[in-house]
C-alpha cells in the first residue's frame, strides 16, 4: 500500500501572486522535463544527478533567464527520480509509460 505524504493545501492568494505561482510551477516542470529529456539521449539513460546537473544546470538556467537555482536543482531531482523508476520498471519487465509510474 502506498502511503501519500504530501498534503495538498489551498493557497489564498491574490491574482497577481496566483499568475506568478503558475509560472513557476510552468518553469519548474519543463527544467524537469529538459532534464528528462537529456537523460534519455543516447543508448542508455542518465540516472546520476551530478551527472545530469553538469550536463544540463548552465542550460537550464540560461533558457529560463536565470531561475532560481534551487529550483533547477530540485527540478533536476525530480527528473533524475523519475528516470530511475523507468529503469527499475524495465529491469522488472514492467511497462514504464509516464502514466503507470
Amino acid at each position: 500500500m502506498d502511503v501519500r505524504r504530501t498534503v495538498p493545501v489551498a493557497l489564498d492568494v491574490d491574482s497577481d501572486d496566483s499568475a506568478l505561482l503558475e509560472d513557476t510551477v510552468d518553469t519548474f516542470l519543463w527544467c524537469a522535463q529538459y532534464v528528462t529529456d537529456h537523460a534519455f539521449q543516447g543508448e542508455s539513460v542518465t540516472t546520476s544527478k551530478p551527472t545530469l546537473d553538469d550536463e544540463t544546470y548552465d542550460d537550464v538556467r540560461e533558457a529560463t533567464d536565470g531561475f532560481n537555482g534551487g529550483l533547477v536543482q530540485a527540478a533536476r531531482n525530480k527528473a533524475a527520480d523519475a528516470c530511475k523508476s523507468v529503469v527499475a520498471r524495465w529491469k522488472n519487465g514492467k511497462n514504464a509509460h509516464p502514466d503507470t509510474l
